[in-house]
């Protein structure tokens, strides 16, 4: 059953202003991962990046910063200074689509690179292990570059590395975001992690009643399969999506959500508000049936003030970070209602107008209209 619910990371949306907004007023998100972290064999982290990840703007928030390289000297260099900040896990990105991150071979582009992927792996695992031996290191995958079949030996390649946490979306870079995504793919994996973990308890119980010890490169194996989480990524859009994962792969107690997120902000409260009656028994018309009273009642009264004062505190943000360029401010707030403009059916006039808003006043105008203020 699905117990937690993080953020994914959406660039040049989901950065600490957004973070800070969002933490504030909605509940039910665990973790919140930062839109990529993408540095240079010379510059390091870019200081547009470093900002985003500085612990003085992250207060209280649970983040895991995400790092985009193909060159694991350039992964622990950025590993080791997120460490220094206080940060005890980081995310490797193995899943951008963006034509060019995968030009460079990053992102879903290192994929395929089997070979280099998995030297970059050993080198990253070890120099992780000896410098900061508490780091965790997770995992976002795509199953591929362009078909689905690439990924059952990236799957065993992933599966001998003591990562934390595995993030699978379950579509191929040539796939964009479109699409159905491979379902089957994932419940291979899920099958795998599945038999690994029961792998995994069997030998603890042999080596307890033995009072012998796993040792070799099996006992490697078994640790890292067994100790990692599985997670599904991938169009969560309400909370019968949610449940369905949870139902159909037991073995899945995490998801990573981003456009459904930002589509109804309140998409996690609501999942676990549903779920607080008797989890783990609730049907899917019965998510569904407890959700939508919930959902519409919000949507009326405090789902809209919730929205309302989220966009208040993100306007504020923004204007704060940066207080001499409104085309920033304007163009972030656009991208967030791209989504959120699905949360208020029935006000398309309002929302073409935001659209063509070239400035941070006449869109703020638009948004007001919408959100009734």
């Amino acid at each position: 059953m699905v117990q937690k619910i993080d953020f994914a990371p959406m660039e040049g949306i989901t950065g600490f202003v957004f973070r800070n907004a969002f933490h504030q007023v909605f509940s039910g998100v665990d973790r919140y991962y930062t839109p990529f972290l993408s540095p240079g064999p010379d510059i390091g982290i870019p200081k547009r990046d470093r900002r985003d990840i500085l612990p003085e703007n992250n207060r209280g928030i649970p983040v895991v910063p995400q790092i985009l390289t193909n060159r694991a000297e350039d992964f622990l260099k950025t590993a080791e200074l997120l460490y220094d900040f206080g940060y005890r896990e980081v995310n490797l990105n193995l899943g951008c689509p963006s034509g060019t991150v995968v030009a460079k071979k990053k992102g879903a582009g290192f994929l395929s690179e089997p070979a280099l992927l998995k030297n970059f792996l050993d080198d990253v695992f070890y120099g992780a292990s000896r410098m900061m031996p508490d780091l965790r290191i997770s995992v976002k995958t795509r199953i591929g570059v362009n078909s689905p079949e690439e990924f059952p030996p990236l799957l065993a390649m992933f599966r001998q590395y003591p990562m934390s946490e595995l993030i699978i979306h379950p579509r191929v870079r040539k796939e964009q975001y479109k699409g159905l995504v491979h379902m089957d793919v994932f419940a291979g994996a899920a099958k795998a992690f599945e038999g690994a973990h029961v792998s995994a308890t069997g030998a603890a119980c042999s080596t307890a009643v033995s009072g012998g010890a796993v040792s070799g490169s099996a006992a490697t194996h078994g640790s890292a399969a067994s100790d990692t989480i599985l997670t599904y990524n991938g169009d969560i859009i309400d909370c019968v999506d949610i449940l369905r994962i949870g139902t159909q792969f037991p073995v899945v107690t995490r998801v990573m959500c981003g456009r459904g997120l930002l589509r109804n902000p309140c998409l996690a409260e609501e999942f676990f508000s549903g779920m607080q009656a008797e989890p783990g028994t609730l049907s899917s018309k019965e998510i569904k049936a407890q959700s939508e009273p919930a959902s519409a009642a919000s949507s009326a009264d405090g789902k809209r003030e919730k929205i309302r004062r989220f966009h208040e505190l993100l306007v504020e943000g923004y204007e704060k970070a940066y207080p001499e360029n409104p085309g920033i401010i304007t163009a972030k707030l656009k991208e967030l209602w791209f989504y959120l403009g699905d949360s208020f059916p029935g006000t398309e006039r309002e929302q073409k107008a935001l659209k063509k808003a070239k400035t941070p006043e006449e869109l703020i105008a638009a948004a007001s209209r919408i959100l009734g203020g």
